[in-house]
């Protein structure tokens, strides 16, 4: 009689102390992915901003090569058509797929 008892609260146990345990473990790895994901998305971030400024200083560079006096007129509409395409591609236009 004891035995039979005994049995099913075994089973009700062991159970609970696996459920527990593998939940935990569920926890853990989520735990450590989110970790590594916000790692990952500051280092993008890191390189969205590089990548901005790289934007910037090209985008200046062609301002400033568009209105130079020595630099031919087909050469300065070119700077001036890269620059709106420039402008385009930061704006997210041609970024979104």
């Amino acid at each position: 009689m004891v035995f039979r008892l005994g049995l099913p609260v075994i089973v009700l146990l062991v159970g609970t102390v696996w459920f527990a345990w593998s939940s935990y473990r569920r926890a853990a790895i989520a735990e450590q992915t989110v970790t590594e994901l916000n790692a990952e998305t500051k280092a993008l971030m890191g390189e969205v901003r590089r990548l901005e400024k790289a934007v910037a200083a090209a985008e200046q560079g062609l301002r400033t090569l568009s209105s130079h006096p020595s630099v031919p007129r087909d050469v300065a509409l070119t700077a001036d058509l890269t620059i709106a395409d420039l402008r385009r591609l930061t704006e997210g236009k041609e970024l979104d797929h």
